[in-house]
């Protein structure tokens, strides 16, 4: 299965957000913003204990994420924005992600734009 295509009851926004930090790692940004703090500490989780994702809904799309930052050529830096702050790059993502779960379409798989941290 692909990770950027949830079924049935995987096919839910957090995944969106996961596909889409997903598809930016693989596309060698190394600076993501998300205002998903859940798909963060996932991030973290599986990275730090992978053993503890092993039955988790959305396990295939975490372990894809750790699978690119370690083959990723430069560190990796996650930066929490507000939600609805007007952050272009978190905007356009999550029009992707909301795009991707109503309308079942691959979406994500389009280059993300990443916006620069907000300080």
């Amino acid at each position: 299965m692909n990770p950027q295509e949830g079924v049935g009851k995987t096919n839910t926004i957090s995944r969106a957000e996961l596909a889409a930090i997903a598809v930016t790692i693989i596309h060698g940004y190394s600076h993501i913003a998300t205002d998903s703090l859940t798909s963060m500490h996932h991030i973290k989780k599986q990275l730090s204990h992978p053993n503890l994702h092993r039955h988790h809904i959305q396990g295939d799309v975490l372990q894809s994420i750790a699978k690119a930052i370690h083959k990723s050529p430069s560190s990796i830096h996650f930066h929490k924005v507000k939600s609805y702050a007007g952050i272009i790059g978190n905007k356009y993502n999550d029009a992707l992600a909301r795009r991707s779960i109503t309308t079942r379409t691959r979406a994500l798989t389009k280059r993300p734009v990443i916006a620069p941290a907000q300080t």
